[in-house]
Formats: C-alpha cells, structure tokens, sequence
C-alpha cells in the first residue's frame, strides 16, 4: 500500500518534471518550487505511513493506499487528493507554458525575417537610387600610394558643374477678357475667394472698360457668398451705378434688397425690391420675378 502511494506520486511527478525542466523562465522556477513542495509533502507522507525500502514495481492500475481495516484514514485521503490535484494543475501549466513559448519562438523566427526583407528592400532602392543620379561612388586609393583610375569621359561630364538655369520669363499680362472669364468660372463653382480676387484685379486694371459694371457684380456676388453682408450691400451698390444692362440691373437690386435685409434693414430692402417691381414692371425676368416674391413674402414688405 506505501509502494502504491509512492508510485501514484511519484508518477504525477515524472509527468511536471521534465517539461518544466524546458522552459527557462520565471513561470518555470516557480512550478519547480511547487515540485518540490510537494516531493517534500510527499516524503511527510510516507513517513507518517512507514517506508517499506525494497523496490517497487510499476502499478498496473492507480488505487489509493487503505489502512489495515481495509480503508484509507480520512486526513490522508484528502492530503493525496490535494497532491494529484496540484499535479495536475502543474502539468496543465507546464503545457500551456510550452505553447505560449512555440508561439513566441515563431513570432521571433517571422519578425527576423520581415526585418532581413526590409533591409535587403532598403539596399536595393538606395542602390537604385544612386545609380539613377548617374555618378558612380568615388573609388578608395588603392594600398601602397596606386594612383586612382581614371574615370570615363562620360562621368568626368557627369562631374562638372551644373550650370545655373537660366532665369524664367516673365508672365505676359493678361487680357480684360481672360481676367473676367476667370473671375465669372470661379464664382460658378462657388469659389469666392478666388471670384472676389480676379473681379477686384478686372477693376483696378481695367476701371474704364465698359464690362467693369459686370465685375463689380461678380464681386458682390462672392461677398454675399461669403456671408458678407454688410460688404455685399456697399458692393452692390457700387455695381447698381455702374451696370448699364438691363437684365444685369435686376440681379443687382435684387442681391442689394437681400443684403440689406440679412443685416436688419427690412426698410430699406422692402424700397429696393419696390424699386425692382417698379422698374422692371415689363420686362422683368421669371426667375427675379419668383425670387421677388418670395422675399418680400418673407420680409412682408
């Protein structure tokens, strides 16, 4: 019986042992120290029992140690069931560890690998690269005071100077027509820095020709775009004495009766849009026509 109780142990044990015997780190210092606890419970164990010194033959089947009545006493069955329990705990570590450590070796093996392709990646392009600048590395003196080869013609061209380029043209004026083309495509896409700019560069350039009322209405357009009211209505007022077309003078009091009426100035909007129904009784476009209506529906002009 204290054979068999020997052997269960020490089977449990022979199973931990050599695996954590493998794995050099703290988890495994730590299950060698469990080991060892329980060796040495154990071995408290059978002395309370009594050893029995001659050798023992492998079991065939696992069977607890039973007293002399044929039962095992109660403390010792649970001290043995605690010993196989912790056993079994370390041999599933054990395991785990061993797992944990193949991944962690694979890892390594895969990122060494990635690192050598990045480098040899690394070489190649700088390569690439120094022989696309068409100059070839400058050669070491040889040993003993040789003198250097000479180089070909082709890289003693390659190593002179470049000379300075040579200074750019400057940019030819444009015309009225290229500036106000400009400035009417950019307020089209909504762009109104842009439109407020070449509008602003048409009437200073060009303050005597006869389509400047066109660019003092791009430019209030691209501040009311912007959400500049106050501004807008001072440029539409400016565009208001200065565009002589008809269908373009509706634009203008219109955007002038909304500027002022985005700035709490209901009055004065209210008289320009009268103004515009007034002036344009006849001839009024349908889209200012529906717009006016709107507006001073909504101002209750």
């Amino acid at each position: 019986m204290r054979s068999r109780l020997a052997v269960v142990t020490l089977i449990g044990l022979s199973l931990a042992a050599p695996a954590a015997a493998q794995l050099e780190s703290r988890e495994a210092i730590a299950l060698q120290n469990q080991i060892l606890e329980l060796r040495r419970d154990l071995q408290a164990l059978q002395g309370r029992l009594g050893t029995g010194g001659g050798a023992v033959a492998p079991p065939v089947a696992v069977a607890p140690p039973v007293g002399a009545g044929g039962a095992m006493p109660g403390s010792q069955q649970e001290l043995l069931t605690r010993l196989l329990e912790r056993v079994q705990a370390l041999e599933t570590e054990v395991r785990l560890l061993r797992g944990r450590s193949d991944e962690t070796q694979n890892a390594l093996r895969e990122l060494s690998a990635t690192v050598e392709k990045n480098r040899e990646d690394l070489e190649f392009r700088i390569g690439a690269l120094e022989a696309g600048r068409g100059g070839a590395a400058p050669q070491r003196p040889a040993a003993g005071g040789a003198q250097p080869t000479p180089q070909a013609p082709a890289q003693q061209q390659a190593a002179l100077p470049t000379p300075p380029a040579a200074p750019a043209q400057p940019a030819r004026p444009r015309t009225q027509e290229q500036i106000l083309r400009a400035a009417q495509e950019a307020l089209r896409r909504q762009d109104w820095a842009t439109a407020e700019r070449e509008a602003q560069a048409f009437i200073a350039t060009y303050p005597r020709d006869p389509r400047v009322g066109e660019a003092y209405l791009i430019r209030a357009e691209a501040l009311y775009g912007r959400r500049e009211f106050t501004q807008a209505a001072l440029a539409y007022d400016d565009a208001r004495s200065r565009v002589t077309d008809r269908s373009r003078r509706q634009d203008v009091l219109l955007g002038l009766g909304r500027s002022l009426a985005a700035i709490n100035e209901r009055d004065s909007a209210c008289e320009v849009f009268r103004q515009l129904a007034s002036d344009f009784a006849t001839d009024m476009r349908a889209d200012i026509r529906e717009a006016l209506t709107r507006e001073r529906s909504r101002l209750r002009c």
